[in-house]
């Protein structure tokens, strides 16, 4: 026969004593409970952890997130604020380019064209000429800059890289780069001559030969240009006259 167990309870100040005797059956009972309840104690503290760790870093991804959110309305806000002062800066360069252009302008037919100024003559007063008239529109595009006193040209605004051809019959006179033209192309016959400025590229060479409506370059926004465009000028005899007269309507 299994001897029982004896539990001694003893108060603090030793003046109570109490024995309780166990069998061996109630007594796996009481330890097997007081084990289990120790285990179930940590599981529950092991899941608190767990639970209580995984709130902390959701919480700390919760205030990356919302200062990446910050960070992204300061960057917004940036790229605006640059976009703002870009689209002002385009503006006041345009402004201020009419002036520039003029001085440019004023500065190339002074010192390397000394010529005359006529805004009365037309393709028509022309015809007599023996040499051919400049009736073939150099390229394709809407006029952006008329022919003025200021101005002894006109500007054609198109894209980069369309072709642009001879509105005459002769020979190219000169053809290169220019600080304020860029790369330009200059052909002349016996009563005329052409400029084309700011050409992306010139496919002709100085004193070639050249046919009316013969591709001699590209439009594009070489020199002092603020777009791409071809500045187009024609000097008759010794007078720069408006180009816009000798085009041809294509509409």
């Amino acid at each position: 026969m299994k001897r029982p167990h004896t539990i001694i309870y003893i108060t603090p100040d030793g003046k109570v004593k109490r024995e309780f005797a166990l069998n061996q059956t109630l007594f796996k009972i009481i330890v097997y409970s007081l084990a289990s309840l120790v285990l179930l104690v940590i599981v529950a503290l092991v899941f608190v952890g767990t639970v209580y760790s995984d709130a902390i870093q959701k919480r700390v991804y919760a205030d990356r997130v919302v200062k990446m959110e910050q960070e992204m309305k300061k960057i917004e806000k940036l790229k605006q604020d640059i976009l703002y002062l870009y689209d002002k800066s385009e503006k006041i360069k345009e402004l201020l380019g009419i002036d520039i252009q003029n001085s440019i302008l004023r500065s190339h037919y002074d010192e390397t064209r000394r010529v005359t100024i006529d805004t009365m003559v037309t393709k028509e007063s022309l015809t007599n000429l023996e040499s051919s008239v400049p009736d073939v529109n150099p390229t394709e595009g809407e006029i952006s800059r008329k022919f003025s006193k200021e101005h002894p040209a006109i500007d054609i605004a198109t894209s980069a890289g369309s072709p642009v051809v001879s509105a005459i019959d002769g020979t190219v006179s000169s053809v290169g780069w220019d600080e304020n033209f860029g790369n330009y192309v200059k052909i002349r016959n016996k009563d005329f001559e052409v400029f084309y400025g700011h050409l992306e590229k010139a496919y002709v060479k100085n004193l070639q030969s050249v046919k009316k409506g013969e591709i001699v370059g590209l439009v594009g926004n070489s020199g002092k240009s603020t777009a791409p465009h071809l500045h187009y000028e024609i000097v008759a005899d010794t007078s720069l006259v408006d180009p816009e007269k000798f085009l041809v309507k294509t509409k």
